[in-house]
Parts: C-alpha cells; structure tokens; sequence
C-alpha cells in the first residue's frame, strides 16, 4: 500500500512530458465569417497553447482565465478572458448555425500519421457527421480543451456539450455533411517529443505595446 502511494506521489510530481504539436486548422471553409482569419495553425505544449493567423495571434498558458492577443502588424496586444470567445463567435456569425445535439458513435481504434489514436463519430443524422480522432499519448492539454469548448460554443452549444465528452488530444476532425464531403477541418502538421520554442510561443513578442480594448487589436 505505501509502495503504491509513493509511486501515485512521484507520478503525480513529475514533471510534464515535452511534447509539440501542430495542428492546421481550417475553420473558414464551413464558416465563411471566419475568413478574414485564413489558415490557422495551432502550436499545443505541455504548458499551453498557441495560434497563429495570417491577421492575428494568440497564446494562453494552462491555468489561466485569459487568452493574450496579438496583432503582429500593428505590435499591439490585449488580454481578454477565454469565456469572452463565445460571445465574438456569435457576434462574428451573425446567423443562427447551432445544430442539433449529436449522438456519439462507440469510438473505433486507429492511428494518425503513426500516432495511436481513436475516433469518436459525432452523428446528426443518417449522412451527417463529425469525426474527431483524438490522441493520448501525451497527457490531454486542458487549455487547449477549454478554448476549443469556447470557440465551439458560440457556433454550435449542443455540439459543444457532446465534445467535452470525448477524451485525448484532437489531432484530426473531419467534417462529412451534404455540402462538404470528408473536409479537413483539423490536421495533424508536425509532432515531437520536444518543447523546444515553448517560452517564446508563450509570451508577448518583443517591442509591442498594450491594447486598453480588444476592438484596436482588429483594426
């Protein structure tokens, strides 16, 4: 018994295992409002979370409530709570594109790129579904979890709710409707057992000043 509390101990102190993956993602091809963001690419470390656009960026350490926002043009930023992206996708929409709550298929083993994974089929109908492989070969990221919870939230709040269900790292989401036919909307880019950039991804980049309102960030 105090073998197995000690190994629980030392386990539970550990320190993180590095890790890097990067993600492609491509939310404007189903939502046009999104365009104007382009690709984006996102950067998941062991301590947080990372997303670069072509117009803008952010980063948010695990553990914190805020989300900092950077403009690389203009070398401005601001920081604004994770909860506040629920109300800008909805502001962003403009329309009402909340689905119905999806049922969850039994998920099914596999692999992506090489790395062991398992998918989870969100099903709407008879042809409509949302395939989310997940990984957990590294421990899950919880930041990562509650941003894309927010982000999907403002879109979709019942597809939201069965997300927070599926458990891993997602590394690959496939979007299967009538109008878009096995449409990558996450992919897996890159992964290594190494956090090498983590610091820098992680913090203001040199000579920008703060932003007092998030509405000069997107001018």
């Amino acid at each position: 018994m105090l073998q197995s509390l000690v190994l629980a101990l030392l386990l539970a102190t550990a320190p993180p295992t590095p890790y890097h993956i990067e993600l492609v993602a491509n939310p404007a091809a189903p939502f046009p409002f999104l365009s104007k963001f382009g690709t984006m690419t996102l950067h998941i470390y062991p301590a947080g979370v990372r997303a670069d656009t072509l117009w803008l960026n952010g980063f948010s350490r695990n553990g914190t409530p805020t989300v900092t926002v950077e403009n690389p043009y203009g070398r401005m930023y601001t920081v604004m709570p994770v909860s506040e992206i629920t109300s800008i996708m909805r502001k962003m929409a403009n329309e009402d594109v909340q689905s119905s709550a999806p049922s969850i298929a039994p998920p099914v083993s596999g692999s992506v790129r090489g790395i062991a994974a398992r998918r989870y089929r969100l099903l709407y109908g008879p042809e409509a579904w949302i395939d989310v492989w997940t990984t957990q070969v590294i421990p899950e990221n919880p930041q990562l979890r509650t941003i894309i919870t927010a982000f999907i939230r403002g879109v979709s709040p019942p597809t939201a709710e069965s997300i927070q269900s599926i458990p891993g790292t997602p590394i690959y989401v496939e979007l299967n409707f009538r109008r878009y036919k096995k449409l990558a909307l996450v992919r897996l880019k890159r992964f290594s057992l190494s956090n090498v950039g983590q610091e820098n991804a992680l913090k203001v980049g040199t000579l920008y000043f703060k932003a007092p309102l998030l509405d000069q960030i997107w001018k």
